[in-house]
C-alpha cells in the first residue's frame, strides 16, 4: 500500500511538473518536448533553455499575433531546432539595434531574427545561414513619385528604413553613389521598425520604405496600400548569430538544421509562410547537407571578420 501511495505522488508531482511547464510555454517560452537528437551546448544563459534574441516586427519571420503571442518562420524554426536538442525556447523581443549587444551581454545564447550577414556583423558574430532573399522598395499606392531605378530614383527622396538594419547600410551607400553621379541626396529615416517604416509612408512622410522580398509579399497580402517600386540585392544570406567563437553552440544549430531540412520540415515551413523557392538556402546549395553549408558560411564568416576587424559600433537588425 506505502509502494502504491509513493507511486501515486511521484505521478502527481510529473504531471504537476509538466502543467507548469506548459504554463511558462506563454509570454515567448515553449516546452522541451522529448529526448534531444543532438547534443545540445554546454554553456546556455538558462539550463534547459535555449534563449534568444528577437525583434518581432519583422513579418513573415517574426511578429506579434493579435492574443500577442510571437508568430513566424523563425519562431517555429527554433522552437523545433531546440526541440531537436531536448531544449525549451525563451525569446527576448527588443529593438533591432539591441541584439547583438544583448548577445555580447550574455542576455541570450543567439539572435534568432531573420539577421543579414554582412562583413561588419561578421567581425562582431559567428553565422548559421538558412536563407537567402533580397530587398524591395514599397511605395504608397500607385508609386506617385515613380521610383523605379536604384538608386538614381532615390535622389532628392525620404526612404524610411528600420534603425540598424542592413536596409540603412543600403541606403547609406547608395547616398555616397548619388554624390560621385552629382545627384542630390536622399534622406533616410531610420525608425525603430519594420512597422514604424510602413507607417511612415502610410502617413506621408516618407516617399518609400526598404523591406526584405518575402516581408514586401507578406505586406502586400495584408494590404492595398502600397506598391513594388523595385527590388534589389536579392542574393543577401540570413542567419542565425552565435557570440564569436562559440562553436558548441554552432555546431549544435547546423546539427539541429541538418535534421530539420532532412526531414522535410524546412521545405513545409517554406511553404507555410509562402517564401519563394529562391529563398531556399540548402536547395542554393543543393550538393551540400546543412552542415557542410553551415560550416563552409561559418568559415568565410570568420575571413570576413578578419577584413573588418576595424569595423566600428555594433549593429543588428535584419
Amino acid at each position: 500500500m506505502r509502494l502504491l501511495k509513493t507511486r501515486m505522488a511521484a505521478a502527481c508531482l510529473t504531471v504537476t511538473m509538466t502543467a507548469g511547464l506548459s504554463a511558462c510555454a506563454g509570454s515567448g517560452t515553449t516546452a522541451t518536448t522529448g529526448t534531444a537528437e543532438v547534443t545540445p551546448p554546454g554553456n546556455l544563459v538558462a539550463s534547459g533553455t535555449l534563449t534568444y534574441g528577437t525583434a518581432a516586427t519583422f513579418p513573415p519571420f517574426e511578429s506579434k499575433s493579435s492574443g500577442g503571442d510571437l508568430e513566424g518562420f523563425d519562431i517555429d524554426m527554433i522552437d523545433s531546432l531546440a526541440s531537436s536538442m531536448g531544449l525549451r525556447t525563451k525569446a527576448l523581443d527588443t529593438d533591432f539595434d539591441g541584439l547583438i549587444p544583448a548577445l555580447a551581454g550574455r542576455r541570450t545564447d543567439i539572435v534568432n531574427s531573420a539577421m543579414y550577414i554582412t562583413d561588419k556583423r561578421a567581425a562582431q558574430v559567428d553565422f548559421v545561414p538558412y536563407l537567402v532573399i533580397g530587398e524591395t522598395l514599397l511605395t504608397p499606392r500607385g508609386n506617385p513619385k515613380k521610383i523605379s531605378r536604384v538608386p538614381e530614383d532615390l535622389a532628392g527622396r525620404t526612404v524610411a528604413v528600420t534603425r540598424g538594419a542592413i536596409g540603412e547600410t543600403y541606403m547609406e551607400d547608395y547616398n555616397k553613389e548619388l554624390k560621385r553621379k552629382g545627384l542630390a541626396s536622399m534622406k533616410i529615416m531610420s525608425l525603430p521598425s519594420n512597422q514604424d517604416a510602413m507607417l511612415a509612408v502610410r502617413s506621408g512622410r516618407a516617399d518609400a520604405f526598404d523591406t526584405s522580398t518575402p516581408g514586401a509579399a507578406t505586406t502586400l497580402a495584408q494590404s492595398d496600400d502600397y506598391t513594388v517600386a523595385a527590388t534589389f540585392k536579392n542574393d543577401t544570406k540570413i542567419g542565425i548569430a552565435v557570440r564569436k567563437g562559440d562553436t558548441a553552440m554552432a555546431k549544435a544549430l547546423r546539427e539541429a538544421l541538418d535534421l530539420f531540412v532532412r526531414s522535410g520540415e524546412y521545405a513545409k515551413l517554406l511553404k507555410k509562410y509562402r517564401l519563394p523557392a529562391e529563398t531556399d538556402y540548402f536547395g542554393a546549395a543543393s550538393t551540400a547537407s546543412p552542415s557542410a553549408a553551415g560550416a563552409a558560411s561559418a568559415s568565410a564568416a570568420g575571413s570576413a571578420s578578419a577584413s573588418a576587424a576595424g569595423s566600428a559600433s555594433a549593429s543588428a537588425g535584419s
